[in-house]
């Protein structure tokens, strides 16, 4: 069964040492909302495509191999999606067994590939291009080359390719930015071309080996960018702007929305994660959307990303539109401090204003999922003080808070901090794609690494920024085990 693109999607690997007989456990298993429609969009042109999640595969099929998968499909074009950097490692890793094994021409694409693209190309013979920005008409362009077998000078044709030509490395002048006329004219709908879709849906973020869920969850698609910019992550609005050339957020037709819900239904998915909520201040969008949903009578549930706290209609909204039994809101307060989370948020509220948004979600009878941080630019173990007090306090006076974390910051490639950390106050160990190669290549070994986090803070050993997180847990210990117990019952 010859295939013109095969998607392959990488799947990190944690394995506890000592090895051999350490547990293998599969992680960061969300694919690209992107994916889908990519494969879907080339299938509409007349190209064979085909998905598959490496993940889904070994977690089902212990004698998967990449191998016997070109040999079944022998692809002209492997795209491999590099859009996380915890891919860093199975990515190449992939990519180097499809040059063994076949004649396949090897593209990346995501925002991990597009920021690291050069290094990428200059030290891994094994990926011959990168896409790096919005691929979906540059995809389409290159299928349509490497079938006509033109050679390598025509990739100037080719919008966002980075590629290389003899021994030297080209980028394209041309340049595609996706708007949203572009984006409703894809399908982000139709699943037929991901392999083995049933058991994706069955799939957390992480699972180990031979373990799936019960609550089936997907991921529509709402748009792509953001309008503010935290200081810790990849993909605020600078970020868009230096990878895809994407000025301002845009948004999906609500009603290219309402058909992936009914799709979702039709194919009894439980519940929805909702993370795009570029604009905090407006939005009408996600209101009306909801609005339409009610008019539906479309029966799902919603885990919506708050990328900041809402009004109190937003909230009723919010519980009147989607299935009680499998929603919940999440936010990141990031710090019980209010200097430290101004400084490195994208979004500003006073603790005051807080605890209010927790009182009208209380009322409202909405469960809540909330996320700390440790290792934050300009936190002192002070400051982190603040952050334990205020998750007592939650514990204590808001039941409907389902569950607290609290992990480390972490190191995003193109994030403020990582362009300019003396501005932040970061010392880097990480600074390249190597870097994120090596460690990711280490974890899925059980070996030993030198660093975990990739840097630690001018205030902050990267050692201290692990125990605060530690503390955090161990300051809640009793309350959280008490509640996760009443939970149960």
């Amino acid at each position: 069964m010859d295939i013109d693109c095969l998607f392959i999607h990488p799947t990190t690997h944690l394995k506890k040492p000592p090895q051999p007989t350490g547990v293998d456990r599969l992680a960061y298993l969300v694919l690209p909302v992107g994916t889908a429609a990519l494969a879907n969009l080339l299938d509409t042109e007349g190209y064979g495509a085909k998905i598959i999640h490496t993940g889904v595969e070994e977690s089902y099929d212990r004698n998967f191999s990449i191998e016997r998968l070109l040999k079944k499909y022998d692809p002209s074009v492997v795209g491999i999606d590099l859009h996380w950097y915890v891919h860093a490692y199975d990515g190449i890793r992939i990519a180097q067994i499809v040059k063994q094994s076949s004649n396949a021409f090897v593209v990346f694409g995501g925002f991990t590939a597009s920021f690291f693209a050069e290094e990428i190309l200059t030290r891994f013979d094994s990926v011959d291009a990168v896409i790096r920005g919005d691929a979906e008409i540059p995809l389409l362009e290159l299928v349509k080359h490497r079938l006509k077998q033109a050679s390598s000078g025509d990739f100037e044709k080719i919008p966002n390719l980075m590629y290389r030509q003899g021994t030297a490395l080209k980028q394209s002048s041309r340049r595609y930015i996706a708007d949203e006329s572009n984006l409703n004219q894809l399908n982000f709908s139709s699943f037929d071309l991901l392999n083995n879709f049933d058991k994706y849906l069955q799939l957390s973020l992480s699972v180990e080996l031979g373990h799936s869920n019960l609550n089936r969850l997907a991921y529509p698609c709402l748009g792509r960018g953001c309008s503010m910019n935290c200081v810790y992550c990849g993909g605020g609005k600078d970020a868009h702007q230096l990878l895809t050339g994407l000025n301002n957020p845009i948004f999906l037709s609500k009603e290219k929305v309402i058909e992936q819900l009914v799709r979702f239904v039709e194919m009894k998915i439980s519940s929805i994660y909702v993370g795009f909520d570029p604009d905090p201040e407006k939005r009408d969008y996600h209101q009306e959307l909801f609005a339409m949903i009610r008019k539906e009578k479309i029966d799902i549930g919603c885990q919506f990303e708050s990328w900041d706290i809402s009004g109190k209609d937003f909230l009723k909204d919010f519980r009147r539109t989607f299935n009680p039994l499998y929603s919940s809101i999440i936010h990141s307060i990031q710090s019980g401090s209010e200097e430290v989370r101004n400084l490195n948020t994208g979004y500003h509220y006073s603790n005051e204003e807080l605890f209010r948004w927790l009182s009208h979600a209380k009322e409202e009878l909405i469960p809540v999922e909330l996320a700390f941080a440790s290792g934050l630019s300009g936190e002192t173990e002070k400051h982190f003080d603040d952050t334990i007090n205020m998750a007592k306090k939650i514990v204590e006076e808001y039941p409907m808070v389902l569950d607290l974390y609290c992990i480390p910051a972490s190191l995003e490639p193109c994030s403020l901090q990582f362009l300019n950390p003396q501005k932040y106050g970061l010392t880097l160990k990480f600074t390249s794609f190597l870097d994120y190669y090596d460690f990711f290549k280490r974890i899925s070994e059980g070996a030993p690494t030198s660093s975990i986090l990739g840097y630690e803070t001018n205030l902050l050993s990267e050692q201290q920024i692990l125990e605060l997180s530690q503390r955090f847990y161990n300051a809640l210990q009793h309350q959280l085990t008490g509640r996760s117990q009443t939970q149960r019952t």
